[in-house]
């Protein structure tokens, strides 16, 4: 009988990842990518072919907080720096124990959905073992980009899983290093991509790529294994976060008596509202809503400005277009300029629903094949509209039916589940 762990929960604001940064640039570098049931730590590229071009460079180093350019192609070492290596095995270790707070602390930026997948992840993994880190200069003075190869070993097989896990590591001001997950500099963003296509770390990619796909595909049985883990994972961090809403939501009802009383004061008042100019970094598709999936409507030029309406916390941005509104990633685009201007409420208010009448009258529903019954492929939020801000309805886990009344070109899907109807997105819809 296995030991199971003891867990240290604590939560922090959700930020971006690192990997979701690093995620745009998968045509580059991980067309396929596997996740360890887990994880945060065992995340390797599988079909990048891709090559640094012949273009001789060397990295020189700046000053603290500034940028470094690529201008030569720099090997990587292996296990040189004996406080990083510190730093990676505690974070390894404390991946191993579902030690939450060690986690957070370690790695800055994390997102709670990840940190819930790590602590879950305990569950199945032993430990980590054979810790190899190869690391390259990073981007700023004091930093690195770390590729750390493991083999995991799960409790319920014998043998170790061979994973490769992509890690930027900065120093604080007091000197001390940590896992950099909240990385948002335009100069920094493309230097680890650039990095991330030199031809040794596809190398080291495609190698430990080659050993995992070898594995699980003459294993039957670890096959099984993995899959039965992602299920597992996926109700536990579903749970988790409606247990936490749940918690979030009785503590607002306490003070809504009070809130109520402020908003009606403040409706009267006069507010002040911000907006930015933002300019595109490269070309970059504009959609019709905040999802991947929406309709493009067109593409921005490089050095095109903008005006931001509003910076969604899902990475997204809202933007004036045509009379209207469109949704650009927000990491492609740099804040030039900021206008402040005092509005009453009511001027505020009517300007929001104009943006939504706006919106709506672009909805789209597409064929009605694509409706009636069909499964949720991930624990997902049902939603009041279709907005990644608006209210949570209720939580669909992992394999749930659900009736799929319309769906639209933005994205999303307005769907009928345990009695209520609300909005998921549409991407993580399969037919059953």
């Amino acid at each position: 009988m296995r030991k199971r762990k003891k867990r240290n929960y604590s939560f922090r604001n959700s930020r971006k990842n690192i990997f979701a940064i690093l995620g745009d640039n998968k045509k580059y570098l991980m067309p396929v990518a596997f996740v360890l049931a887990v994880v945060i730590t065992v995340a390797i590229a599988l079909s990048a072919n891709k090559r640094m071009k012949e273009s001789a460079t060397v990295v020189a180093e700046a000053d603290l907080g500034s940028t470094l350019e690529i201008n030569e192609i720099i090997p990587m070492s292996e296990n040189a720096y004996d406080d990083v290596n510190y730093l990676i095995n505690e974070y390894y270790e404390a991946s191993a124990n579902g030690d939450s707070e060690t986690i957070a602390s370690i790695y800055k930026g994390l997102e709670d959905t990840e940190l819930l997948k790590a602590v879950a992840a305990a569950d199945y993994i032993e430990g980590f073992r054979n810790i190899t880190v190869y690391t390259k200069p990073g981007p700023v003075s004091g930093s690195y980009v770390a590729y750390v190869y493991n083999e995991v070993k799960l409790y319920d097989y014998d043998k170790a899983v061979p994973g490769l896990e992509t890690l930027y590591i900065c120093t604080d001001d007091d000197g001390k290093l940590y896992i950099n997950g909240d990385i948002a500099n335009a100069s920094e963003i493309e230097y680890l991509r650039q990095v991330n296509v030199q031809e040794d770390v596809i190398d080291l990619n495609n190698k430990v790529a080659t050993e995992y796909n070898e594995m699980v595909n003459s294993d039957e049985a670890l096959a099984e294994l993995l899959t039965k883990m992602r299920e597992g994972l996926q109700v536990s961090v579903g749970e988790a976060l409606a247990s936490s809403e749940a918690t979030t939501n009785a503590a607002a009802e306490e003070t809504s008596t009070e809130e109520a009383a402020t908003e009606a004061t403040s409706e009267e008042s006069v507010v002040t509202v911000t907006t930015h100019t933002i300019r595109a970094t490269d070309v970059i598709n504009i959609r019709s809503s905040d999802s991947e999936t929406a309709d493009i409507i067109s593409k921005t030029k490089k050095g095109e400005e903008f005006k931001q309406l509003e910076a969604l916390a899902n990475g997204w941005s809202k933007i004036e277009y045509n009379n209207g509104v469109a949704y650009v990633k927000t990491e492609f685009f740099e804040v030039v300029g900021e206008e402040t201007v005092e509005v009453s409420n009511d001027t505020a208010n009517e300007e929001s629903q104009e943006t939504q009448t706006t919106t709506d009258d672009t909805k789209t529903t597409v064929k009605s094949s694509d409706t009636g019954k069909m499964k949720v492929s991930d624990t997902v939020r049902l939603r009041k509209s279709q907005s990644t801000e608006s209210e949570v309805l209720e939580m669909i886990y992992s394999g749930s039916t659900v009736n799929v009344v319309e769906q639209y070109a933005s994205g999303w899907a307005k769907v009928e589940y345990n009695k209520k109807t609300g909005y998921i997105k549409s991407e993580f819809l399969t037919k059953e």
